[in-house]
């Protein structure tokens, strides 16, 4: 039945899903990694801890990780050694080794020098790209080239020849700023109207000798990004998002902060506490959401995104929450619509897994839900309102739900369909029994409920009675005296087995003692059952003295017999097609049943049910506790 459900619903979500071209795989990043922030020699780096798999090395794993130029491997071996210095030989790592990788390839040597800052911008060659030609794109012109190639030989120590460069390295080019004779700093006095600043103290750098005996030192990590040398201590509270340009002078933009929500009017008197921003529409919802959905909320302390030319994107985790979903999408939720544009397209750049959802102007749970499900990555997203979900046949269930989610290709295979569905905050009884039946057939149904007035929601607990168990299946026998035991049984019709008829002849002219199969009286008349081994002369003797002979063959159907009792204990009933017995368009679900119904209101009242219809075919347990639930009973023939 499991199975029958799934592919039941197969046949609906097939519809539409359009064929997919293979797409160019996107890069992963896991941020659930430990990263550190490093700032041994003046500057900041950052490290992500790796543990060594089978087969792997140290060239794979970085290959893995990043697009390698011939001019790239001393530097980074040379951050690696930095960075570990128990690894005594690096091309020999042993599975299960924990080790450091620079979250980012190193910058060029120019890059971090000082007086550097304004004077170069990176470039990363493509396939087919010249020095040449690539500085006539930056407007420069043919009389001026020759001394802006001899300034990229100056910069990038990996350039030797001008008319050789490598696709896919990273190289500094000059601007104008480069060319212009240093200008002298104006000298400050003690007597400026503000004290010096004194700057926190830096490592000091070993010598050079030292560094070429001793290994390199070990690298000091912390989980808190350190303030920049020189800047002044600020309060308590930290922006919402911002950008911060590396220690050493790197081409990225400037520092920028968000701004807080305003919290009250400007004359507002200190001693008086400020109102708290207006919460985020919605957050709880999407927090259950995603925890229904298997997927992981990210909404306390601090996230740090370092940035390939250096520098890095700090964001408050509170203000600005992250979606995880398993297949690596990470989704920053912008509730206010506060996050700047140029951080929103740094982040879009830079990690290429990350989307940015902004729910400014929506307050409208269902717009927010549809926008969190589209940057989701999932297979498949569709809404389910005018073509809903059927399960079923002769018994179908028709679910509407806001949308039906496949989260990959092979959720039709594996049985995996979600439907998302907007319930009230206390679902009626029966639309709790429709939603328990579609969990037990493989159908996983996440119920919210939501409050405008407090724009919030919740999902919708739905009782499982686990006491109850499932009602017995009740079945017609295939034919015989069986199917007529079964059907006088449940009509409520009493029958004698065994008993010994007297019948006399006029005058007494004879006396005859007949032992029939079964008696019962039905509709106001006496009833002899046969089952063929009756005289055709005795059953003669039996009409004429007032009883009438129901015959039951070995090869009548057992349905066919219950319809004959039916008819002679005078129920009368009805065939239906797709008859509605719960639910409607108002309802949120539906439950249509195709059978014959029993009609008799009298009779119904007997046995305390609301319908009895019998069915042609078999029915899965859950099918029948639904029916009982929904005061249904259902009888297959």
């Amino acid at each position: 039945m499991r199975r029958a459900a799934i592919l039941a619903a197969a046949a609906f979500l097939l519809v539409g899903v359009a064929a997919r071209g293979q797409e160019e795989e996107r890069p992963k990043i896991y941020l659930e990694k430990k990263i550190f922030a490093d700032i041994s020699e003046g500057r900041k780096s950052f490290y992500e801890v790796h543990t060594v798999s089978e087969g792997e090395n140290l060239w794979k794993i970085l290959g893995r990780k990043f697009s390698l130029s011939p001019p790239a491997y001393p530097p980074l071996i040379k951050e690696f050694r930095r960075a570990n210095p128990t690894v005594a030989d690096p091309s020999r790592l042993k599975v299960g080794q924990k080790i450091l990788l620079p979250s980012a390839p190193p910058q060029p040597v120019a890059s971090r020098m000082p007086g550097m800052e304004g004077k170069t911008v990176p470039h990363q060659v493509e396939k087919g790209e010249n020095l040449t030609r690539i500085l006539k794109k930056q407007g420069i012109s043919a009389r001026r080239l020759p001394r802006y190639l001899e300034a990229v030989k100056e910069i990038n120590e990996s350039i030797r020849d001008v008319n050789r460069i490598l696709a896919g390295a990273t190289i500094l080019l000059p601007t104008e700023a480069y060319f212009e004779p240093a200008r002298e700093a104006p000298a400050v006095t003690a007597s400026a109207a503000e004290p010096a600043e004194i700057p926190r103290e830096l490592p000091r750098e070993a010598p050079a000798a030292a560094v070429a005996e001793a290994p390199p030192p070990a690298v000091p990590l912390t989980r808190d990004v350190p303030r920049e040398p020189g800047a002044e201590v600020a309060g308590p509270a930290k922006p919402e998002a911002q950008i911060r340009p590396p220690a050493s002078p790197a081409p990225i933009a400037p520092v920028v902060e968000i701004p807080k929500e305003p919290r009250g009017e400007e004359t507002v008197k200190k001693e008086e506490p400020a109102p708290p921003p207006a919460k985020p529409p919605y957050r709880g919802l999407l927090k259950d959401l995603l925890a229904g959905l298997g997927e992981k909320w990210a909404d306390r302390g601090t996230l740090y995104l370092p940035v390939p030319s250096g520098g890095e994107v700090v964001i408050n985790l509170e203000d600005y929450p992250v979606a995880r979903f398993s297949n690596g999408t990470q989704v920053l939720i912008d509730s206010r619509g506060t996050l700047p544009r140029n951080v929103r397209a740094l982040i879009l750049e830079t990690w290429k897994n990350y989307r940015v959802v902004s729910l400014d102007g929506s307050r409208d749970a269902g717009e927010i839900i549809q926008r969190l499900l589209q940057s989701s990555g999932y297979y498949s997203v569709k809404e389910g309102l005018s073509r809903p979900l059927v399960i079923g046949e002769g018994i179908s269930v028709t679910l509407p739900a806001r949308w039906v989610v496949l989260r990959t290709p092979e959720s039709l295979l594996s049985g995996e369909v979600i439907l998302i569905k907007e319930v009230p905050e206390r679902p009626s009884g029966n639309l709790a029994a429709v939603l328990r039946y579609a969990g037990r057939v493989g159908i996983r149904v996440l119920p919210y409920a939501t409050d405008p007035s407090a724009l919030e929601g919740f999902l919708a607990g739905i009782d499982d009675p686990a006491e109850a168990a499932d009602p017995p299946r009740e079945a017609v026998p295939p034919g015989g005296l069986s199917a007529l035991d079964f059907a006088l049984e449940y009509l409520g019709i009493p029958k004698k087995e065994g008993d010994r008829l007297k019948i006399r002849g006029k005058g007494d002219a004879f006396q005859l003692v007949v032992q029939p199969e079964r008696t019962f009286e039905a509709g106001g008349k006496k009833y002899v059952a046969d089952s063929g081994r009756m005289a055709p002369a005795l059953r003669t003797i039996l009409k004429e003295s007032g009883f009438t002979v129901f015959t039951v063959m070995k090869d009548e159907p057992g349905r066919g017999i219950f319809q004959r009792i039916l008819k002679e204990a005078g129920l009368p009933s009805e065939a239906r097609r797709e008859f509605l017995v719960s639910g409607g368009d108002k309802e949120g679900y539906s439950v249509r049943v195709t059978g014959t119904f029993v009609t008799s209101k009298e009779w119904l009242e007997s046995r305390k049910v609301r319908d009895v219809a019998f069915y042609g075919g078999k029915l899965h347990p859950a099918t029948r506790t639904l029916m009982r639930d929904l005061g249904v009973e259902i009888v297959e023939w």
